[in-house]
């Protein structure tokens, strides 16, 4: 395998995306296990959630070919680079080496890791240009990475609020990125929000999604679940998320929108690190 091959399949599993899912499952994994860390658990849990949301990412590109050739001709299936057959190979291996490493875990653990590959495919194959329903999929996809971290180390009373932080920013981020892709989507004739209620009233919703969510931010400090520390990142990461609403209402173009998006997947990374931080 040549390196231009190679890179290609690397770019399949959308490397961003799979670290920021280790790093959830890695965070709820240690949030819920408080001082007392199985890090074999932590990493193997990791190592899976990693695994199957690089399937997740190529199989996702093996049913958008036709719409990428549009909003994202870069990709490594418009462009040429590997062939269709190549990403669904890749989604298999990967897909069942993620869920067979929850065989060490536990019985729990690999429930719900096969039940998300099997989510995670429908949600490509199906309900990504559902109405809602794809938004909502991938959303709770995400936060179910921090309930999974905390069952792999029995306390999943931990991962709540991590999960439903993670769950709130990405329904928004969806919503986003729907907008930022309703050229192609509606020459598809896709069923998103967007496309079917245009795009302001899909930016409305991620708007109130992510006014909620700099509302609620403050709750576990007020509540005296995590520390002075976390409040002082979650100030930044709010912030951020009232930049991007009012970014995206001034500028609409597909390139700025996809900044926003990309700024949206980095500043869930500070929330987990103000969780961490404040949890301590």
């Amino acid at each position: 395998m040549n390196s231009d091959k190679l890179q290609a399949y690397l770019q399949l599993l959308r490397p961003l995306n799979v670290l920021i899912a280790v790093l959830s499952i890695a965070a709820a994994s240690i949030l819920a296990s408080h001082q007392s860390f199985d890090w074999i658990a932590i990493v193997l849990a990791s190592l899976a959630g990693g695994l199957i949301a690089g399937g997740a990412n190529a199989i996702n590109d093996y049913f958008d070919i036709e719409i990428d050739r549009v909003n994202k001709p870069n990709r490594p299936l418009p462009r040429g680079a590997l062939r269709p057959a190549d990403a669904y190979a890749l989604w298999l291996a990967v897909s069942i080496t993620g869920v067979f490493v929850n065989v060490l875990l536990n019985g729990a653990a690999l429930i719900i890791a096969f039940s998300s590959v099997v989510i995670l495919y429908l949600y490509s194959a199906v309900y990504k240009r559902s109405i809602l329903v794809g938004n909502v999929i991938v959303a709770f996809m995400t936060g179910l990475a921090f309930i999974y971290g905390g069952i792999v180390v029995g306390h999943v009373e931990r991962a709540i609020i991590p999960a439903l932080f993670a769950f709130q920013i990405n329904f928004a981020r969806e919503l986003v990125k729907d907008v930022e892709d309703i050229e192609g989507d509606a020459k598809e004739h896709a069923g998103t929000f967007a496309v079917k209620h245009g795009p302001r009233p899909a930016l409305l919703l991620a708007t109130i999604i992510l006014l909620a969510l700099i509302a609620t931010t403050a709750y576990p400090y007020l509540a005296s679940i995590y520390s002075l520390d976390y409040l002082v990142i979650v100030a930044i990461v709010d912030v951020v998320l009232l930049f991007v609403v009012i970014s995206m209402w001034r500028d609409q173009t597909p390139k700025n929108l996809g900044r926003l998006s990309a700024l949206l997947k980095w500043n869930m990374l500070l929330g987990l690190v103000a969780i961490y931080l404040g949890a301590g």
